[in-house]
């Protein structure tokens, strides 16, 4: 399916101002090249994101902290 950046510009012109925040993240997550698309298909994750599970689990197994869950509401304006 061929997408051009009209085709994006008119999506963006339907997002509800309340959920522009979110949008805003997820674009700049985009820009910034992560894979936030992580479903190759039905059920199966990408290369990447299996190298971030794994990553975050060693992360979490050798003892690291986690974020609140308030302070991720917060970070994206929905606490």
């Amino acid at each position: 399916m061929s997408v051009d950046r009209s085709d994006l510009h008119a999506l963006l012109d339907c997002v509800p101002e309340s959920d522009l925040p979110v949008t805003r993240k997820l674009l700049q997550a985009l820009a910034a090249g992560w894979d936030v698309a992580a479903v190759e298909s039905e059920g199966e994750l990408a290369d990447q994101a299996k190298r971030d599970v794994e990553a975050a689990e060693a992360f979490f197994d050798s003892g690291g902290e986690g974020i609140p869950h308030k302070n991720v509401l917060k970070e994206f304006d929905l606490a």
